[in-house]
């Protein structure tokens, strides 16, 4: 009877961690081991690179290339391998087919980004809350950063879009279904942006909206590469190129300029992301979305097995 209670009890605690019907462990699991692996690898890469180059770097584009680039070289270097390992699929179908479609939503995604930062930069120039400065071209010297932060941007929007809107994602909907693991996954992008410089309870609801934005690009097109242009573009735009803070991080800024009026208008040292007007031009950029989606190439748009 002992033994048979034991097996029992042994198999009750298998099917907390694992899926029998699947074949894997549980979403869960799946997610907590991967996040472990993801940040354990890159930390201990960051400091071992510290350690070589003899110590950390001044704040800049130096230090900001040593965190995000070792996150997305990790980031790279585990999709495949916890996809296959962990979730018994492979890499490609968390949207990541690369063809001509791919590229134009790419583009489409860095474009609309930039049209997005545009106008939240006419709208606060022309009301009076904004006052551009100097422009950093008049100095001769703004080539090189300006590039760098491309680069910078681009990194950044390829790690985070893998893992929040790709390897996360797909992990809650497996686990949560669909419903519940749209708004999992918004209030947690939300809740990570808590801990930036100068966030605010506005900013972090903000950036849910933003969070969904994002997934919206993933459930329209059925792959990331949307996602990850507005990703890549928004943060580009929205601090190199029209000077505001990008999610509470300060860089180089093309355009100088000062704010007037309370930071829930004008986004503050945080950015356009704790700002109302931000909320208006994300809900156009939805239907600007949804037309692209249905408009190009809709018969391409399919699920990979």
């Amino acid at each position: 009877m002992t033994s048979s209670l034991y097996q029992s009890s042994s198999r009750t605690m298998k099917r907390y961690f694992y899926n029998e019907a699947e074949g894997r462990l549980r979403a869960g699991w799946r997610i907590v081991l991967f996040f472990v692996a993801l940040a354990g690898i890159g930390n201990a890469l960051i400091f071992g690179i510290q350690a070589i180059i003899g110590g950390r770097p001044a704040p800049g584009l130096g230090r900001d290339f040593l965190m995000i680039g070792t996150l997305a070289v990790v980031m790279t270097t585990l999709l495949p391998l916890g996809r296959r390992f962990l979730d018994k699929k492979d890499a490609v179908s968390l949207g990541l087919r690369f063809d001509g479609l791919a590229v134009k939503d790419l583009v489409f995604g860095w474009l609309l980004s930039g049209v997005m930062a545009g106008a939240f930069f006419g709208i606060l120039l022309a009301s009076g809350m904004l006052t551009i400065e100097s422009f950093a071209w008049n100095t001769g010297a703004f080539l090189a950063p300006v590039l760098g932060s491309f680069v910078l941007y681009i990194l950044v929007g390829w790690w985070e879009e893998l893992f929040f809107r790709g390897y996360l994602f797909d992990n809650l909907v497996a686990g949560l279904g669909m419903v519940m693991a749209i708004v999992v996954s918004c209030v947690l992008y939300g809740v990570v942006h808590m801990s930036n410089p100068n966030a605010s309870l506005l900013s972090g609801t903000i950036i849910v909206l933003f969070g969904w934005l994002r997934l919206y690009g993933l459930l329209s097109t059925k792959q990331l590469w949307l996602s990850m242009g507005m990703h890549m573009g928004w943060n580009f735009f929205q601090g190199p190129v029209f000077g505001f803070g990008a999610s509470g991080h300060e860089g180089f800024h093309l355009i100088q300029h000062t704010l007037e009026g309370p930071a829930w208008l004008t986004g503050g040292e945080f950015g356009p992301e704790a700002s109302i007007v931000t909320i208006g031009i994300v809900l156009l950029a939805l239907g600007a979305m949804r037309a692209w989606s249905r408009g190009v190439q809709p018969h391409l748009r399919t699920v990979d097995p």
